[in-house]
């Protein structure tokens, strides 16, 4: 599944029985009808039965009995199984997580994710004629400052670990590992140029129907146009209080307009989604494209695009909450001409940086509270 915050826009996507022969030379009888699987067991005890009748019977006649046999040795216990102590079993369930996020395609993915978002929302500041270069500055370093790739990583990996399933992960990793699978995440990996997709969508690739809905169902079973839908609305709205001022009556009417535009903006993302999927296998077959929505509609790989859509959503809410409170912070260093305010954000604006898995990160993100 690609992950990617697409261009709003883009054009749209159209998218024989045997017998034992009698004495003289006779025909063969028909043959015994088979056995029942149950009747095995029953026959076989029966034989066993009548074998030890014959053999009382011959002691019987015998001037002396025969010696009873030795004992069978009782068979050695095999050794338990050492079980793993915590720390053992933390760690495999660690490396088994690493391995299909690697696998998917997704750690790659997370990784150049803040960087398209951050670029995504750069392209639409330019495009935004009112908009102030302190504005844009701002938007663009609070974005920097709260969008990484740690951030999306260490809380995707944390919510896997709270709800692991071994069997899951491991069938998971099986599937995503064969040929077939890898070289479609490969496809996945390709860079894809503004004019390049401008380009394919009015090829015959992109418009036919039988691809287009292949494509439509790796995405609703990965849910990626929920995701890019979702992802911009909650990003918008929270950087709109940031540069509008939490509480004010122009934050007001920028998030009334935000809603207003949902309806008809959802459609354009769910389009460009749909074209950025189509553009990532524009050179598999459908023969490979009909398996690897096979592969994302099983049962194990909706519940891991389950967990990833709520992980990566509650990140962007997060990361875009952060960047609105920066980029009040930031301007109002701008209008002060550079100098410092302290005490302008409050205790709660700094403990969103308690996110974060390890000391540097939050380090890094506290700087901006000083």
């Amino acid at each position: 599944m690609a992950l990617n915050l697409p261009k709003l826009s883009l054009p749209k996507l159209n998218l024989p029985k045997l017998g034992i022969p009698k004495p003289g030379g006779a025909k063969p009888a028909q043959a015994a009808p088979a056995l029942d699987k149950k009747q095995l067991p029953l026959i076989v005890g029966g034989l066993i039965v009548l074998a030890a009748a014959g053999w009382f019977g011959w002691q019987y006649f015998m001037e002396e009995p025969a010696p009873a046999p030795a004992p069978p040795k009782p068979l050695a216990k095999p050794a338990a199984p050492k079980a793993l102590s915590p720390a053992e079993l933390a760690k495999a369930r660690d490396k088994l997580i690493e391995d299909v996020l690697a696998a998917s395609g997704l750690k790659q993915q997370l990784a150049q994710l803040p960087q398209r978002m951050v670029a995504g929302v750069t392209q639409a500041g330019k495009q935004q004629k009112k908009a102030s270069a302190a504005t844009v500055q701002a938007i663009e370093k609070a974005m920097a400052r709260s969008f990484t790739a740690e951030g999306f990583q260490n809380r995707l990996s944390a919510d896997l670990s709270k709800n692991f399933d071994q069997k899951r992960m491991q069938t998971l990793q099986k599937a995503f590992s064969t040929p077939a699978a890898r070289t479609m995440v490969g496809l996945e990996r390709v860079e894809q140029a503004p004019e390049d997709l401008a380009q394919f969508a009015q090829g015959a690739t992109a418009t036919d129907p039988a691809r287009a809905a292949l494509v439509k169902r790796i995405d609703a079973a990965t849910r990626a146009s929920d995701l890019a839908v979702e992802a911009a609305f909650a990003s918008m709205k929270a950087l709109s209080q940031g540069i509008a001022g939490e509480g004010t009556p122009k934050a007001a009417a920028m998030d009334k307009s935000i809603e207003k535009q949902r309806e008809a903006e959802t459609r354009k993302i769910r389009d460009a989604t749909l074209l950025s999927l189509a553009y990532s296998y524009k050179d598999a077959s459908n023969a490979d494209l009909e398996k690897y929505a096979a592969l994302y509609e099983t049962p194990d790989a909706k519940w891991f695009y389950g967990l990833v859509y709520d992980s990566l959503l509650e990140e962007v809410k997060a990361a875009s909450a952060e960047a609105g409170a920066l980029i009040a912070e930031l301007k109002g260093k701008s209008a002060a001409g550079g100098a410092k305010h302290a005490g302008s954000k409050s205790g709660a604006d700094a403990r969103s940086c308690l996110r974060f898995a390890t000391n540097a990160e939050i380090a890094r993100c506290a700087e901006a509270y000083r």
